[in-house]
């Protein structure tokens, strides 16, 4: 998928800077809208909007090869199925843009072609990462409503 990285960047530093460290690279951004960086702590992190989580994945160079060889996490990363679904149903994403849950996955949205279009890339991240934020203390079965200014 092709990106502009400053504005990755700037995108994840604005809404995912309660957890994340300074970044330094971008790495990859798949058709889902999923984040590989390097960020100014030396670690390998994935951000997974649709999740809504930013997480080590690895600590050296070393390890993020491996996680890049490693064929379920692959899969995981490229959902080559469902992209190829989407694809069809709402056209390649172009430049900045990605497919993206309506409802994000850890909130009862589905990974279907219902509740999945696409999307300007930067506004998704930043959106998710705001949901992240406010929902990241929430156990399950919590009660919680959205108000959108």
């Amino acid at each position: 998928m092709q990106f502009d990285g400053p504005s990755v960047i700037e995108a994840l530093s604005e809404e995912w800077a309660w957890i994340l460290p300074p970044i330094n690279q971008v790495l990859a951004v798949s058709s889902m809208g999923n984040v590989f960086l390097k960020c100014d702590d030396q670690n390998y992190w994935r951000i997974c909007p649709e999740e809504l989580t930013a997480e080590t994945v690895a600590r050296t160079s070393g390890e993020l090869d491996a996680l890049y060889s490693d064929t379920e996490y692959k899969k995981d990363w490229q959902m080559a199925s469902l992209v190829a679904d989407l694809i069809e149903s709402y056209g390649e994403p172009l430049i900045g843009e990605c497919f993206g849950l309506t409802i994000p996955a850890v909130l009862g949205g589905e990974y279907s072609i219902d509740n999945i279009r696409r999307r300007g890339l930067y506004e998704y991240l930043r959106f998710t990462g705001d949901v992240a934020r406010q929902t990241k203390d929430l156990k399950d079965g919590d009660t919680l409503k959205f108000e959108w200014v």
